[in-house]
């Protein structure tokens, strides 16, 4: 005979823990917002009906027929999520989700909590697949805590239910044995966390492969990219960039760029990158890429996370110099473009070094346009247009003689005329124009990307080499984490023209008084806002991207700090003092929070379980017997005991209220002293609240 085999069936309802537990393990997978409403909705009822129905469960939910049905039902639903296409991995978290509350619906007698608990942890497992949420690891905790203690409580039932001595175990779940189930798991948190710290990383993010879905990629931001996709993302205000500014000053008003991808060739209605091969930058991005020559000037130095974007690229301000982060592989398109090869849906940390240079209209002018080395012509490269958009193009430029002079015109012509709009009127696919020619011999109505593709093909009717770039504008600071937020909403395209010795110059020609973003009024909800994106930063920085970068920087700092010596190539004294002003510097700011944190939550757990250790537990149903008298006046004293209180009861409230709550005064005596529970103690609590009411 195996240890199972002899194992006594606990018949006993399962403690309230086993709901925490499977409850913090499903909101595991809420959060990772994979699940259907459906997965939802059908685990949150069968978590409430099991719950309200743990000491007197339906008959159905003791019935292996009406269970098996409910199986059959789960795996019909699995099916159609992996047949909508979804990854293998969501079709997974469905079938967790629904059969965990299967399984806590069966009311059946049980020899282990083996699966309630496996397919908690499974949930457990696969959110951490899906999610990188600052939210996951305070419910990881959480499971934690109520696992043990539910897997002690079964262990204890079963092994009472063996010698056949099931009333012993309440006198076994006594507030030491929690108190110490407690403080053996803490030990084992703070070995993980260290052991977190120490041991190498096996990959830089938590995030690797395409399991997010493609929902969340953005366009606008590919290899091609359609006149007007731009328009669509300026109505999304999700965050897309949070940038730190490690040295150097940072960028605002005419600077605050963030470069993306740049396209050479337009067809009329597209714009695309020519050839559209990129090539692997050598060297491993996690130890850092020199991008430029060794003797370049590097005036900024920030520390970026990039959301999931289409096609993988990566934003900086200026030219890149060099580029270390938590990237696998890292390319150049023919148009300098940066991309994470192979990671376009991941969140993507990485610090760029750059070299800003700033161009005066004097400087400009002594200087000359030309095509870039080996261009073939791409940058002077225009459609099929009409004999009036050449004509026009001349006109702007009539007046002017110099090549920085003509290319102001072009940029000063668009801005002066146009009209900002997220919405520029439609164009017929056989209209006999293009939609740039529309718009330029038009009211000149629409966004960027129409000013931008404006500019360039009036440049090039011009002679003069032009290209499109896509990217972010402007941004709104964090005041709380000290950092800039750019939403979709900051998606933007400028031009650049090229010159003989400055090289590519930035041009916007889009007016700015609609295109900027307001600045938000800084209410509770903009508060709440830049908390919750600090944290969520902050969480990302420091545990979910942390890789051996970090360990090695970590590891070194702390020796150069030992050695009192400061390490080479840290942050200026200007961003020190920035970051000293915003509460940033030190990181003994950060442990201070987190050893308060910790120390308030000792106090008032210690605190709860001797309030517990004072008061005399009751069973359930009596303690809110209790309460309903003790609302309506008839408070139990301290010395007297339950049957003297009961008969007081009897002559204060209606008949069939004293009879109900004499019925309650019994079962609770039973309980306390045989440890016998009463599945009856509901219905005479529902009889007592009946005949209270009537009274009343």
């Amino acid at each position: 005979m195996s240890r199972r085999d002899f194992r006594g069936s606990v018949e006993a309802p399962r403690p309230a823990s086993a709901w925490a537990m499977v409850t913090v393990a499903s909101a595991t997978l809420w959060i990772t917002q994979q699940l259907a409403f459906w997965a939802i909705a059908a685990q949150a009822v069968a978590l409430l009906v099991s719950l309200l129905r743990r000491t007197n469960p339906h008959p159905w939910q003791r019935s292996p027929i009406a269970l098996n049905a409910g199986m059959f039902a789960i795996v019909l639903g699995t099916i159609a999520v992996a047949l909508r296409g979804e990854p293998t991995t969501i079709a997974l978290a469905h079938f967790a989700a629904t059969t965990q509350g299967l399984q806590l619906l069966d009311a059946r007698p049980r020899r282990t909590e083996f699966l309630l608990v496996a397919l908690a942890l499974f949930q457990v497992v696969l959110a951490a697949n899906l999610t990188d949420s600052v939210w996951f690891t305070p419910l990881l905790l959480a499971f934690l805590f109520a696992t043990a203690w539910t897997l002690l409580v079964h262990t204890l039932r079963s092994e009472a239910a063996e010698a056949g001595a099931t009333q012993e175990v309440t006198r076994a779940l006594t507030p030491g044995l929690l108190r110490t189930t407690c403080i053996a798991c803490t030990l084992s948190v703070a070995i993980a966390g260290a052991l977190f710290v120490a041991l190498p990383r096996l990959r830089s993010s938590v995030m690797a492969g395409p399991r997010m879905g493609p929902s969340v990629a953005m366009a606008g931001f590919s290899d091609r990219v359609a006149l007007g996709e731009l328009g669509r993302i300026r109505q999304d205000s999700h965050v897309v960039l949070r940038v730190e500014t490690l040295e150097g000053k940072p960028p605002a008003g005419e600077d605050a760029y963030w470069r993306g991808i740049a396209f050479d060739t337009f067809d009329g209605t597209s714009w695309f990158v020519t050839p559209p091969e990129r090539r692997l930058v050598p060297g491993s991005p996690e130890g850092g890429i020199q991008l430029g020559r060794p003797t370049d000037e590097i005036d900024l130095v920030q520390r970026i996370v990039r959301e999931p974007v289409a096609a993988g690229a990566l934003f900086a301000v200026g030219t890149p110099r060099d580029v270390q982060g938590t990237v696998r592989r890292l390319e150049r398109d023919a148009g300098i473009g940066l991309f994470a090869a192979g990671q376009p849906h991941e969140r993507i940390r990485y610090t760029v070094r750059s070299q800003r240079q700033s161009f005066g209209d004097a400087a400009l002018r002594r200087d000359r346009v030309q095509s870039p080395p080996r261009d073939g012509g791409r940058h002077l490269q225009l459609p099929a247009l009409g004999p009036a958009f050449f004509e026009r193009a001349a006109e702007i430029t009539a007046r002017t003689d110099l090549d920085a002079d003509r290319v102001r015109a072009i940029e000063r012509h668009l801005l002066t005329h146009g009209l900002y709009t997220d919405a520029p009127p439609s164009t017929a696919e056989d209209a006999p124009r293009t939609p740039v020619e529309s718009f330029l011999l038009g009211e000149m109505a629409g966004h960027c990307e129409y000013f931008a593709s404006a500019m360039v093909l009036v440049a090039r009717a011009n002679g003069i080499p032009a290209r499109l770039v896509n990217g972010f504008a402007g941004g709104r600071e964090n005041s709380i984490g000290g950092f800039v937020e750019l939403t979709r909403s900051d998606a933007h395209a400028w031009a650049e023209v090229h010159y003989e010795r400055s090289g590519w110059v930035r041009y916007d020609p889009t007016p700015a008084d609609l295109r900027a973003s307001a600045a938000p009024t800084l209410t509770f909800g903009t508060r709440l806002h830049e908390l919750g994106s600090a944290m969520e930063l902050w969480w990302f920085q420091r545990v979910v991207g942390f890789d051996r970068a970090d360990q090695i920087g970590a590891l070194r700092r702390a020796w150069m700090a030992w050695q009192g010596r400061q390490i080479a190539g840290s942050a200026s004294a200007e961003t020190r003092q920035r970051n000293a002003r915003r509460g940033l510097d030190g990181p003994w700011r950060e442990g201070v929070l987190v050893a308060g944190c910790a120390l308030g939550i000792f106090v008032l757990t210690t605190v709860m379980w001797r309030r517990r250790r004072s008061v005399d537990p009751l069973p359930a149903p009596y303690a809110r017997a209790l309460r309903l008298l003790a609302r309506r006046g008839h408070a139990r004293g301290a010395p007297t005991t339950a049957r003297d209180f009961a008969q007081q009861v009897r002559v204060r409230v209606p008949p069939a209220a004293a009879e109900a709550f004499e019925s309650l005064t019994e079962g609770y005596l039973a309980e306390r002293f045989g440890g016998l529970a009463r599945a009856s103690d509901e219905r005479d609590l529902r009889r007592l609240r009946t005949a209270l009411r009537q009274g009343s």
